[in-house]
């Protein structure tokens, strides 16, 4: 159990900082509050759906597909497909967290490679299965989920639906009793502040 939870507070802190260390390279954040943005990885713990012997396989397959990312983006992909087939709909939370993970994880991969379009239907398809979970490490993912279409919104330079995608983030987890979704609705203020000065869009124009 220790090691399942080592590996959720990973998987919490490098998405949180993935997000923290984009904006910081922006120019637009200053390092002082980069730093203080990110939250302690073990207060999550507690926000980790309790995981049983069922969900030893969604476990296995998305720690091995995690190893994958970097020697064959490709192979990973399929295996996170696997687990999103087989462990989406499952009985347990803890093995629906790994499938939310997985397309997670896909999209990020998808998005490195310049696949925006198939990264943002990734994306997508996490609010689409998962958008009633209540677990509280699944509405991370959804959290997270939103805030990466945003940015790959922003890498477009697409003004409107970034801050479409901010604004929702907003709306569905501002009052999320959750201290990593408050950080990262709290790092999130400093993209929406600066598509707002650069890009004189806002949030009221486009709801």
């Amino acid at each position: 159990m220790k090691t399942v939870r080592h590996l959720c507070d990973a998987f919490t802190a490098a998405r949180l900082a993935a997000v923290a260390a984009l904006f910081f390279a922006a120019g637009f954040m200053p390092a002082s509050s980069h730093a203080q943005s990110l939250p302690q990885t073990n207060a999550q713990e507690q926000d980790a759906p309790a995981l049983d012997a069922r969900d030893i396989p969604a476990q296995t397959l998305f720690t091995q597909a995690v190893t994958l990312e970097r020697e064959s983006p490709e192979r990973a992909i399929a295996r996170y497909d696997e687990i999103m087939q087989r462990f989406g709909r499952a009985p347990t939370p803890g093995s629906r967290q790994f499938a939310a993970r997985a397309l997670l994880n896909k999209g990020g991969i998808l998005g490195r490679q310049g696949n925006d379009k198939e990264a943002v239907i990734t994306y997508e398809r996490i609010e689409r299965n998962f958008g009633n979970e209540k677990t509280p490490a699944i509405r991370e993912v959804l959290a997270s989920a939103l805030v990466s279409k945003a940015e790959v919104f922003y890498k477009q330079r697409n003004a409107e639906k970034a801050l479409a995608a901010y604004a929702r983030l907003d709306e569905q987890f501002s009052t999320d009793d959750n201290d990593f979704i408050k950080r990262l609705i709290d790092i999130t203020r400093w993209r929406v502040t600066e598509i707002q000065i650069n890009d004189k869009v806002s949030l009221s124009s486009i709801q």
